[in-house]
């Protein structure tokens, strides 16, 4: 018959039956993922979070936070690009919705973010055939500094509001 041996540091080597399923219970539980241990705690969003993941909630959170922040602009467009040698750029702009044209007038138009005065006319788009395209372009002379208006007309579309009509 073999021989079991067992090491004795006190006066009995012995395991009471509630140690043992303690000591079992501990064991088993040190072999389960993470995951399921989170799931049964109910802390699932304590775990790890991918590197995309976490962009994503961050880019929700700041759409949320510049919205606020922003009360009149309509859509916020965050954009990561990734470069070929490792670096990025990360670009952020919110838009605003723009009124439509209400005919020939004064203009409070945005160029490039910036609020300036012009004085806007429509001119439709014909064919040389004379056919109307169905579209209009818009063109503006802005404010000069002495009150006046530029002579140089530039293509204008952005219409923050109107301001006034066609002066006489």
């Amino acid at each position: 018959m073999q021989e079991i041996h067992t090491s004795q540091t006190g006066e009995d080597a012995r395991v009471s039956r509630r140690k043992f399923f303690t000591i079992a219970a501990a064991g088993y539980a040190a072999t389960l993922p993470a995951v399921a241990i989170a799931k049964v705690s109910g802390r699932v969003g304590r775990l790890p979070q991918s590197l995309e993941s976490q962009y994503q909630e961050c880019a929700a959170r700041l759409r949320e936070i510049l919205t606020q922040m922003h009360p009149n602009v309509s859509k916020v467009h965050l954009n990561l690009n990734k470069r070929d040698d490792g670096s990025f750029r990360f670009c952020v702009q919110g838009d605003v919705t723009f009124q439509p044209f209400q005919g020939d007038g004064i203009y409070i138009v945005s160029i490039d973010g910036w609020p300036s005065e012009y004085l806007v006319r429509e001119k439709r788009i014909i064919t040389l055939s004379g056919r109307d395209l169905g579209y209009s372009h818009y063109y503006g002379q802005a404010r000069a500094e002495d009150g006046g208006w530029d002579d140089h007309e530039r293509f204008v579309s952005n219409f923050v509001s109107k301001v006034g009509e066609v002066p006489a």
